[in-house]
């Protein structure tokens, strides 16, 4: 790795419909990605995904921003920030143009990929990502990289990903109202996945299952890249507020209620176990047993699972999805929800969680973390791709990049 960076900082801003998650990391001396500091507030300025209020959004975001940048100590400007809701949609795309000079270049490749995500979209839509899937040279196909390779056709297939501009719009108004740039925007499950996948599993094909407080995000990966995308509009807040009715309490009862009991484990003495419901006026609190929240939590999720089921069969891979299902995030922490998981889908499943980063604390085990530490992963992996970054022998570059850099820590001192 070039040392010209060692400096550098990457901050990651996870906003979802029940918490703001900001993280900032650094190179550790080994030149890997370490987090520095962690910001972590309660959000309810979100509906499934989507800004319903600004206001309170913004207050959550300066206090997770602040909480981060005083561990770090470092004055945040910019963020890479994670994306989804029901608004999300996706596309392939393919187009074959013809090799200018026999040999494939960086400006034929860039040619094919702008033809090929060149579709028709909704005009209240806007691209997010486009996402090479593979490549093929005359009659040669299954190319992952064609660049020098000789020919005089080349065909690419593409991954389009588009989001609502108007949602688009309101989260960057909340981002830019708490005085920070945005550097990139990530679909969420595209961010999870740098940091609970494997390659192997991305190869062999898995699908990812990301539940969130409003929002499941749905990603499924064969031969190393994500082939298929969805939202669905239920999620983790779904099952507390089932918890919420079904005992009536309050909310932030049934979430503690969730956290603290919530298991699709069967046990014995599970009749036993009594679980004290708290009460929503000045009545005493009453009880419930472990069967009858299993039963309320089982029941929400079973429709969660027949949805996620009919998104994997309408992709069409669900006969390469060898390595199952992984899931990650805050909602997949119910206890046994992986071998539930397999008694209804028939097939492998486990749940992810960040094992690439170190941290302050071990992020093992931490669902949901995923988005906000594979946004840190995936900035950094774009910045990597930057053709001034290749060149590490230049030692102009690394004189100006060092020089920044003082100037930079100076200013933040003083600040």
């Amino acid at each position: 790795m070039n040392n010209s960076y060692n400096n550098e900082k990457f901050v990651a801003l996870d906003i979802g419909t029940t918490k703001v998650l900001c993280l900032v990391a650094e190179y550790n001396p080994e030149g890997k990605l370490r987090i520095i500091g962690i910001g972590d507030e309660p959000c309810s300025g979100l509906n499934k995904g989507v800004i319903s209020e600004i206001d309170t959004t913004v207050t959550s975001i300066k206090r997770a921003t602040d909480t981060a940048a005083g561990m770090a100590q470092f004055a945040i400007k910019s963020v890479t920030t994670g994306i989804s809701g029901k608004h999300i949609q996706s596309y392939n795309g393919n187009a074959i143009i013809t090799i200018i000079n026999e040999t494939v270049t960086e400006e034929d490749k860039e040619n094919v990929i702008d033809k090929a995500a060149d579709v028709q979209i909704p005009t209240d839509q806007e691209t997010l990502h486009v996402i090479e899937q593979e490549y093929a040279i005359d009659d040669q196909k299954g190319i992952k990289e064609p660049l020098n390779m000789a020919g005089s056709k080349l065909h690419a297939n593409v991954h389009i990903i588009t989001a609502s501009s108007t949602a688009k719009k309101n989260l960057t108004k909340c981002i830019e109202n708490s005085f920070l740039d945005v550097d990139e925007y990530v679909l969420q499950p595209v961010a999870s996945s740098y940091s609970v996948l494997t390659e192997e599993e991305k190869s062999l094909g898995v699908c990812l299952v990301d539940i969130g407080g409003g929002t499941t995000d749905i990603a499924i990966f064969t031969d190393g890249t994500i082939k298929y995308t969805s939202v669905i509009p239920l999620a983790g807040q779904s099952i507390t507020n089932d918890i919420r009715v079904g005992l009536v309490t309050t909310l932030d009862a049934a979430e503690e209620i969730k956290k603290k009991y919530g298991s699709l484990i069967e046990s014995p003495d599970d009749d036993q176990i009594k679980i004290p419901v708290p009460s929503v006026s000045d009545k005493p609190e009453s009880e419930t047993s472990k069967p009858i929240l299993k039963h309320i939590i089982s029941c929400r999720l079973d429709e969660i699972f027949k949805k996620i089921q009919e998104v994997i069969l309408n992709s069409g891979y669900s006969n390469k999805i060898r390595c199952g299902i992984v899931f990650t995030g805050g909602g997949s922490k119910i206890e046994g929800l992986d071998t539930y998981a397999e008694s209804k889908f028939g097939c492998p499943a486990k749940i992810g969680s960040p094992t690439h980063i170190e941290g302050l604390t071990n992020l093992t085990g931490k669902t949901r973390y995923a988005t906000a530490v594979g946004l840190l992963l995936f900035r950094e992996n774009q910045l990597k791709k930057m053709p001034h970054r290749q060149n590490s022998s230049n030692s102009i570059l690394e004189f100006v990049n060092k020089l920044w850099e003082k100037i930079s820590n100076y200013f933040q001192k003083e600040l």
